[in-house]
């Protein structure tokens, strides 16, 4: 589950298979882009623990003079 640091959360994942990772698109529940800043992950495994873990995603503006 991922919030931002106002305690929101942003968006959540649930895994059912063996594969160790989630790719994440940095878009919330919506589909929305996230905006730059801290967020903070919050992982839980069944039977093994869980942690929490900060996140900085910088966005980069979009060049609008190219397209």
């Amino acid at each position: 589950t991922i919030y931002n640091v106002s305690g929101k959360m942003i968006r959540q994942f649930k895994k059912d298979n063996q594969v160790t990772y989630i790719d994440w698109d940095l878009k919330n529940t919506i589909g929305v882009p996230i905006a730059s800043g801290v967020y903070l992950i919050h992982v839980e495994v069944p039977g093994v623990g869980e942690r929490i873990v900060k996140f900085f995603g910088g966005m980069r503006q979009v060049d609008l003079e190219t397209i």
